[in-house]
């Protein structure tokens, strides 16, 4: 029979580290800069969500910027308030982008360092201007990565001839085209890809930070979760042999605690909207269902190809198995949190243990091989 006191502890502390991970996030800035009406405000919203500009406001930093943050969020955005032709105007806007940049540089905390810009510009407004491109090149020429954002996408045509335009021009811009909400005739598109494009172009450190910060790719989350399940796999298999029951166990199940807390730091789950313990309950009571017999647990020992359960006891290469499968499975259960599919506050752990269990079967490899293939679903 698993301990209660082990279980108990084991939640309890998760609970703390996942609150503990998400205000430790580092810190990711980004600037937005562009014309006025180039949808920035909405672009900010379809990726961040609405939250951030609610509540984080836009503090003044310089007469032309202003800071847009909030504690719960591990994004910074430094937004212009627009870059206009007036030759005064780009000055300043030009001037105090300069200021942040000098300034940041002067410190030595990776949480104040830019890390994007975001240059926005409407794909069926006017030509960029020559300023602008020179704006762009003033980040470049710092080793500071430039997306230049085609937004009101409504023709494709005008966007990938801004685009080739612009990258004759400065051969290292990267850019997209989106349509940040939906309109009568065309579905919204492109802020994933945004997203995803972001993601490759930050340092590693700062995967996770983004991948909670972002709302518009699930993909994005994904990718940085199963670097985690990864990493919980190579830490089980030197855990060595398991007995079953395994209630003297803590190893195990404190290596796939720290894996699920971590992967709902990812996710961004809001802890006062959702009930995050409960997901986590629901979670770690997979692996208490497996130590105390269970048989719907069990049942997923004998799942396990080449009779890797030996004289009672659980393999690291089975406890890794295990520990894969719950990963991808509580990935599912975060998704479908995320699309508002399931409601942390209305469900009980008990609900969420057998809902992980069904999915966890479904994770399961059919044979050796296929472990190596496990992070593909």
């Amino acid at each position: 029979m698993a301990n209660p006191d082990n279980y108990q502890e084991t939640l309890d502390a998760a609970i703390d580290k996942a609150k503990e991970e998400i205000q430790d996030l580092s810190k990711i800035n980004i600037i937005i800069a562009g014309k006025s009406g180039a949808g920035k405000s909405t672009l900010i919203n379809a990726a961040f969500g609405e939250e951030l500009t609610k509540t984080g406001g836009g503090a003044p930093v310089t007469d032309k910027i202003s800071l847009i943050e909030n504690k719960d969020f591990p994004i910074r955005i430094y937004d212009t308030v627009g870059f206009e032709l007036k030759q005064i105007n780009q000055w300043k806007t030009k001037h105090s982008i300069l200021q942040i940049l000098r300034r940041t540089n002067k410190t030595e905390t990776p949480d104040d360092d830019i890390h994007c810009l975001w240059y926005c510009v409407s794909a069926t407004g006017t030509s960029l201007e020559d300023e602008e491109l020179n704006f762009m090149k003033l980040f470049l020429d710092r080793n500071i990565p430039v997306i230049l954002v085609l937004t009101q996408a409504y023709s494709l045509k005008s966007a990938n001839e801004q685009k080739q335009y612009a990258q004759q021009k400065l051969p290292q811009l990267h850019s997209v085209s989106i349509l940040a909400n939906d309109s009568e005739n065309t579905t919204a598109f492109g802020v994933d890809q945004l997203i995803e494009l972001t993601a490759t172009l930050l340092p590693d450190g700062l995967q996770n930070s983004f991948a909670s910060a972002q709302k518009a790719s699930l993909r994005n989350k994904r990718q940085a979760a199963t670097k985690l399940i990864n990493s919980a796999i190579v830490a089980n298999f030197g855990t060595g042999f398991v007995p079953i029951p395994v209630a003297d166990a803590p190893i195990m199940m404190s290596i796939q605690s720290t894996m699920l807390v971590k992967i709902t730091t990812v996710y961004g789950i809001n802890f006062q909207k959702n009930k995050v313990e409960t997901a986590l309950a629901g979670a770690l009571g997979v692996f208490t269902a497996i130590s105390a017999g269970k048989s719907v647990a069990t049942s997923l020992i004998k799942l396990i190809p080449g009779g890797w359960v030996i004289g009672g006891t659980i393999s690291g290469t089975v406890g890794a198995i295990i520990t894969g499968a719950l990963g991808y499975a509580y990935i599912e259960l975060m998704e479908m949190v995320a699309q508002g599919k399931i409601n942390l506050s209305e469900v009980a752990p008990e609900e969420l243990t057998n809902l992980l269990i069904s999915l966890i079967k479904q994770k399961m490899p059919q044979n050796l091989t296929d472990l190596d293939n496990i992070n593909k679903n």
